[in-house]
């Protein structure tokens, strides 16, 4: 996922190596199914099967509806941006490569192990990420006000993409056979250590967000998660005191904080709103549109460069209109409405609260990467609902995952 940093045309058109690998993904799988019609000789009776038992169930309307509108909403926002080129772009590598990409995961991922290692392949990214973000924090290299972003465009960046690792990791430390439990901790040190200098109070709430759901709801309330919860508050505010000039400048709202900045941005992004109601103002150009409202403020902004909102409700308003707010809103009802008991069902919805949360003071999806990780979030739901539903056996995802080898 880090790849879409590199970036190159084709023919003029931007593309990064995340996208390209997607595509060609794509372009295998569909040959690959098509191959498979061709040869079998109920093929198309195989298909209408698919979509009659897995399409049409009404545990997915839901889905299919809110997914409908978010892609319609961004189409029609692109339509109507004042950047069209940025606004192809963004909708290119934020809404159809990953849907794409989540075409294949939920048609490929269908076994318990198949999750399993997906869950594991994407710790590996984040372990190699982190490695790399020890050299860049060793070496010095950090932002003047201290905080490490590595080879991302901002600390935060670098925040988002290994917040939900954190979760990951957590979940298999709570449910992984003992003799890994001690390899999953060190895992989860590599990764908390450059997080934590990330500074990034927003990813810290998030995951404590997603911990205590994940404590309190995938199992029964016991002494242990009591004790595991208090720990996990005390180490939150440790955390946060330790870094103490970021605190006294987030409890002064007069200063240059980023908090009085956030207060700034979402009040330009309330009128710009306010002004386009319906269809928004394209993806991508929400830079450019709150550089053109400085002028209704009377006081200066403090912050200039924003290519995004700093809050992921407000993003979705703003770059895909009310249409694609509604179709967004509607997928989040969907996960969060699935009502089973499998331990597997609350580390997804432990996942999507980390990004709500922290979604809340930043934009955890306009981002290739991040873009990408809401899609699998989705992904992950779907297959997990969709091999209860076939094999009606509420148990057939949930760990440990001891009998996998």
């Amino acid at each position: 996922m880090p790849l879409y940093l590199w970036r190159f045309s084709i023919v003029g058109i931007p593309m990064n190596i995340l996208e390209m690998m997607i595509y060609i993904l794509f372009f295998v799988w569909t040959l690959n199914k098509i191959k498979n019609v061709i040869s079998s000789k109920n093929g198309k009776s195989n298909i209408v099967s698919v979509f009659k038992k897995y399409i049409f169930l009404k545990q997915f309307y839901l889905l299919h509806i809110g997914i409908v509108l978010l892609l319609l909403g961004a189409i029609v926002s692109t339509a109507f941006s004042s950047d069209i080129r940025t606004s192809l772009g963004i909708f290119k590598g934020w809404f159809v490569s990953p849907f794409l990409f989540f075409i294949v995961f939920i048609n490929i991922i269908k076994k318990r192990e198949h999750i399993y290692w997906s869950l594991k392949s994407w710790i590996v990214s984040g372990i190699c990420v982190s490695l790399i973000s020890f050299y860049y924090l060793l070496s010095g290299n950090i932002t003047f006000d201290g905080r490490l972003k590595a080879f991302y465009l901002s600390p935060n960046h670098l925040a988002m993409y290994l917040a939900p690792i954190i979760i990951i990791l957590i979940y298999f430390l709570l449910n992984e056979k003992k003799e890994n439990k001690l390899f999953n901790l060190i895992l989860l040190i590599i990764v908390s250590i450059p997080l934590y200098f990330t500074y990034s109070y927003g990813a810290f709430l998030g995951i404590l967000a997603g911990i205590f759901y994940l404590l309190f709801k995938s199992k029964k309330f016991t002494y242990k998660n009591i004790f595991i919860s208090i720990i996990s508050v005390f180490l939150f505010f440790l955390l946060i005191f330790m870094s103490a000039n970021k605190v006294e400048q987030i409890a002064n709202s007069q200063s240059r904080s980023s908090f009085h900045s956030r207060m700034m941005i979402w009040n330009s992004a309330g009128k710009i709103i306010k002004d386009n109601p319906l269809f928004g103002i394209g993806p991508g150009t929400f830079q450019e549109t709150y550089l053109s409202y400085s002028i209704k403020f009377d006081e200066s902004y403090l912050e200039w460069a924003v290519p995004q909102p700093h809050n992921i409700f407000l993003a979705f308003y703003l770059q895909t209109g009310f249409i694609g707010l509604i179709g967004f809103i509607l997928i989040l009802i969907w996960l969060f409405s699935y009502k089973n008991m499998v331990q597997f069902v609350f580390f997804i919805k432990a996942l999507m609260i980390y990004t709500l949360v922290h979604g809340l003071v930043d934009t955890t999806y306009w981002k290739n990467d991040l873009a990408l990780i809401f899609w699998i979030i989705i992904g992950l739901n779907f297959v997990n609902s969709r091999n209860i539903l076939k094999n009606n056996d509420k148990t057939v995802y949930s760990f440990p995952l001891d009998n996998i080898e």
